[in-house]
């Protein structure tokens, strides 16, 4: 079990090795320290205790609630402050907020809501005020602590600082417009590419595949989508991004012998400017892709902004024969009432219920009731992120529709899977 007094069971403050931690130890810790799936039991070898109360990193963890449990000294060097056992909740900074500036609760912090659902979180950073009003930026890393019973314990927290708050966001917002002007020059010289993952039915037959967009830099080499993508949402760039995209996956497809689906991402943004109907309707007549191997992927953010459009939008869509998926299902606002107001065919199931297959008995009560509510209302679900044979199997099973994942198929060009998708030379 987790042990929520795991502070008493760490070494104090001036009990560990003058000499501090090497190198390699401190690479090694961190590396431990920020794997999902990080195992409670580490924490009472007496090693590795010595080794994180040393960390330059900051290192707390949590109960199942989000109560601290402990901290080491970088920890209380970051927060500015003697964190409190038992009493401070999911952070240890007295106040957050975004690299904007807007306030951000504790609650709705990147290291709540991943210990809520139950999965580590990457690459989100925030502003952690100290009792003096200085702010310092870090990188929270937390990743979830399992009993060994497969329940929720707890969590690790690892806080990366990077540098003061005023200097990095000046320093962030230049490189946000860097990254901009690049992306815009990219988009006109079309260097932007699609990679195409698997979809495999519980049979393990072929029935299709997800475009997914990529960009190799000259200088920078391979920026990943979790960056440019926000980013051309921010600068208005998406739009002609996406419209590119969408015409080179649907003429991709056109060209394949088989006729297998192409499943592409839609941006929100996509839904309030434009006619999006009518630039499906186009681009499918140019390149001759039959309608219903089409299938749009939108995420549940899509259907708040503005119900009414949305719902216009997505039926207008549904009548040209083009499939409709909700992406990401379960980790977003998961309104029942979507399922039965808005035209969907198919219902995916967000990978980190599907990565706590097997550890977390919750994750296959989530999946098992998706994949039940969708046969129930006549929708298809794909479970994203199979990764193990067990997680296979599992959805198997409980009759989940369709698949895909590192397991039956990584993203590649299409080249890769000329012989699939039966393309013609």
């Amino acid at each position: 079990m987790f042990r929520s007094a795991v502070a008493g069971q760490m070494p104090a403050e001036g009990q560990t090795s003058k000499a501090g931690p090497s190198g390699n130890e401190v690479d090694m810790a961190l590396a431990i320290l920020s794997q999902p799936g990080f195992q409670s039991g580490l924490l009472d070898d007496a090693w590795f205790r010595t080794i994180v109360a040393n960390l330059p990193a900051a290192v707390y963890t949590t109960n199942a609630e989000g109560h601290l449990t402990y901290f080491n000294r970088a920890a209380a060097r970051l927060a500015g402050r003697v964190p409190q056992i038992g009493k401070d909740r999911w952070c240890i900074a007295e106040r957050l907020f975004l690299p904007d500036g807007t306030p951000l609760p504790h609650q709705d912090s990147p290291m709540a809501v991943a210990l809520r659902e139950k999965r580590q979180v990457r690459g989100v950073a925030a502003l952690a005020e100290r009792p003096d009003g200085s702010r310092v930026s870090f990188m929270p890393f937390p990743t979830p602590l399992y009993d060994d019973e497969g329940k929720l314990a707890g969590a690790v927290n690892l806080l990366v600082e990077l540098r003061g708050g005023e200097e990095m966001e000046d320093d962030a917002s230049d490189a946000r417009h860097q990254v901009q002007a690049d992306l815009r020059l990219a988009i006109a010289g079309e260097q932007l590419r699609l990679h195409y993952q698997p979809l495999f039915d519980a049979g393990g037959a072929l029935i299709g595949f997800e475009a997914l967009a990529r960009w190799t830099h000259p200088e920078r080499g391979e920026v990943p989508p979790s960056e440019f993508i926000p980013a051309a949402e921010e600068c208005g760039l998406i739009l002609p991004l996406a419209e590119q995209l969408l015409r080179r996956a649907c003429a991709e497809a056109a060209g394949w012998a088989n006729p297998l689906r192409i499943a592409v991402n839609i941006s929100p943004l996509q839904f309030r400017h434009g006619d999006l109907p009518r630039l499906i309707e186009t681009v499918l007549a140019e390149t001759g892709l039959e309608p219903e191997r089409l299938e749009l992927e939108v995420t549940e953010g899509v259907m708040i902004t503005d119900f009414d459009r949305t719902m216009l939008v997505l039926h207008r869509i549904k009548a040209l024969g083009v499939r409709i998926a909700l992406d990401d299902f379960g980790t977003g606002y998961s309104s029942l009432s979507y399922l039965h107001v808005f035209p969907l065919t198919t219902l995916k199931i967000d990978r980190s219920f599907v990565a706590n297959l097997g550890v977390a008995s919750e994750a296959a009560a989530i999946a098992r009731a998706v994949i039940s509510l969708g046969h129930a209302l006549g929708i298809e679900v794909v479970a994203e992120g199979v990764e193990t044979r067990e997680q296979f199997d599992f959805l198997v099973d409980e009759g989940c529709n369709y698949m895909q994942g590192y397991l039956l198929g990584r993203p590649l060009p299409a080249e890769d899977y000329a012989v699939e998708m039966g393309r013609r030379v």
